[in-house]
């Protein structure tokens, strides 16, 4: 049976999709076969993995429009699409009963076939990303280390309390790790510390710099392996991969 891992912050914009193809990636070349879908509206983790207007797509799976269908990338990897539709799913089916498990049920059927499935969750707490925490083995909370940085946090961490109470009491926080993190800056290394502080164990040993390969590699459709092997952001996801196979 797989681990399902999310990768989720309610605020956009810290590296969550960067973090997704990445470790998902890095799992990959480690020999783990890994699902990644896209449950971000937006579709950035699809679209910067090369795959262009995929025929099937994670909406019209979860409305049994069809059956699920990954996208083989590489070798042990592949990609469940994400869509824009995405974005009418809650209105869609919000009044649905069980409307929570509606992902659980539909991954249900590959987990026998992969080591891991990586979810990449949208930038907001509604229904998709309770669907994803309702299947989830573990979260991974990707965030950078400076101002506001605890706000989208405490939200997070609040909603996972009331998933473990109500919906998924195996549900567990995996982790919490900084995105392009620049250890120069006091502001930086300030914040880091406060967090580790707050949350103490949960914030993981490794951070990923922020550098220009990491940026570039979306564009081009690659991860960052395939794209720059001897980068400082191969280097860095290499170790967080390695951290998180030992938790």
């Amino acid at each position: 049976m797989s681990k399902i891992l999310a990768f989720t912050n309610q605020k956009g914009g810290v590296g969550k999709t960067t973090s997704t193809a990445n470790i998902g990636a890095g799992l990959a070349r480690a020999g783990h076969r890994v699902v990644l879908v896209d449950l971000d509206p937006q579709a950035n983790l699809t679209h910067g993995l090369g795959l262009m207007d995929p025929e099937h797509n994670i909406y019209g799976a979860l409305l049994h429009e069809y059956r699920l269908k990954a996208y083989p990338l590489q070798e042990n990897l592949a990609l469940v699409a994400g869509a824009p539709s995405l974005s009418s799913f809650e209105k869609v089916k919000g009044d649905e009963l069980d409307r929570e498990f509606l992902l659980k049920d539909l991954l249900e059927p590959i987990q026998q076939r992969c080591d891991y499935i990586l979810l990449d969750c949208p930038p907001a707490l509604g229904l998709i990303t309770l669907n994803a925490y309702a299947c989830a083995t573990a979260l991974y909370i990707p965030l950078e280390a400076q101002l506001y940085a605890t706000d989208g946090l405490d939200k997070v961490m609040e909603m996972v309390a009331r998933v473990q109470r109500r919906v998924n009491p195996d549900l567990t926080v995996g982790g919490i790790f900084f995105t392009r993190f620049d250890g120069r800056k006091v502001l930086r290394r300030e914040t880091a510390e406060t967090i580790r502080n707050k949350y103490p164990g949960l914030v993981l040993n490794q951070t990923i710099r922020e550098t220009i390969a990491l940026g570039e590699a979306p564009h081009l459709g690659q991860d960052i392996f395939s794209y720059a092997p001897t980068s400082a952001g191969a280097a860095d996801y290499a170790a967080l991969v390695q951290e998180i196979l030992t938790r």
